[in-house]
């Protein structure tokens, strides 16, 4: 089950948050500084408002809060409630608002979707209709062609991949709409930092590349990543020509400083499930 929340932070029923922590908290002090922050006003440039429920985008509590809103409604229940229900196997994986779950046994997998409706109801959330949905992701049978449908976690799509003696393994590599979000601000960022320095502008260039190849550095996934390096480098390029007119940039310049200031290169930084043979 691929799950999302509609705009799940706005949606925060506040008394309810509030009664889940007052079952573990006693300091009465702790809960009304809890209060304020719950209530403090947003100014959206010109406009302010104060928000009836929610919890505040940007609000150093919001994580905190967040999580501990869905560790009730949504972890303990399925751990204590719904899971002993079951026939098979079943397993929740959250990382705050985001969620999979996956089920051996596909009237498990429906009944849980009826359930899971109406127990984010009665929390004030909704599931989105469109980006809610069951996909079949056992291992494939066959040894050719391509595995069953995909589904999206955290920034990767998840799908099966063959290795080269013929098994198939789970991978992961960088979901499409995040890999063009990711060269388009960066070439954004080129754009509007041409004039700096350039020292100044591979300083904040490889700040920006290490930390997505930290974090997309998984095994299976160094094609998205080398296609983000290539195309930064093309982009770096294309805007350090309209520097000026003067003096034209040639490639073979270009790469002469490439030498003096170099972009990381991708690298793998975590291996997950079993590595491609």
């Amino acid at each position: 089950m691929e799950a999302d929340i509609q705009a799940f932070f706005d949606s925060v029923v506040r008394a309810k948050l509030t009664e889940m922590l007052r079952d573990r908290v006693a300091d009465e002090s702790f809960m009304r500084l809890v209060g304020k922050c719950l209530h403090v006003g947003v100014l959206d440039g010109e406009e302010f408002s104060r928000p009836d429920e929610g919890t505040v985008q940007g609000s150093i509590l919001s994580p905190m809060l967040g999580n501990i809103y869905l560790h009730n409604v949504l972890d303990q229940w399925f751990d204590k409630q719904v899971r002993p229900q079951l026939e098979g196997h079943a397993r929740l994986i959250r990382y705050a608002d985001d969620f999979v779950i996956g089920f051996e046994n596909k009237a498990d997998a429906m009944r849980v979707m009826e359930m899971l409706t109406d127990r984010m109801a009665a929390y004030g959330l909704k599931l989105h209709p469109d980006k809610t949905r069951l996909v079949p992701f056992g291992r494939p049978s066959g040894t050719s062609g391509k595995g069953p449908a995909t589904f999206d976690f955290l920034g990767f799509t998840i799908y099966w991949r063959r290795t080269r003696k013929g098994t198939w393994v789970p991978a992961m590599k960088t979901r499409k709409a995040r890999l063009q979000r990711a060269l388009q601000n960066l070439g954004e960022f080129c754009r509007r930092h041409r004039h700096d320095p350039l020292k100044e502008q591979h300083a904040s260039l490889s700040r920006r590349l290490k930390g997505h190849f930290n974090y997309f550095g998984v095994n299976g996934n160094m094609r998205a990543l080398q296609l983000l390096h290539h195309q930064v480098k093309r982009q770096w390029f294309k805007w350090l020509c309209r520097r000026s007119q003067k003096r034209h940039l040639t490639w073979e310049r270009f790469n002469a400083r490439l030498r003096v200031f170099p972009l990381p290169k991708p690298t793998i930084r975590v291996q997950v499930w079993a590595p491609v043979s």
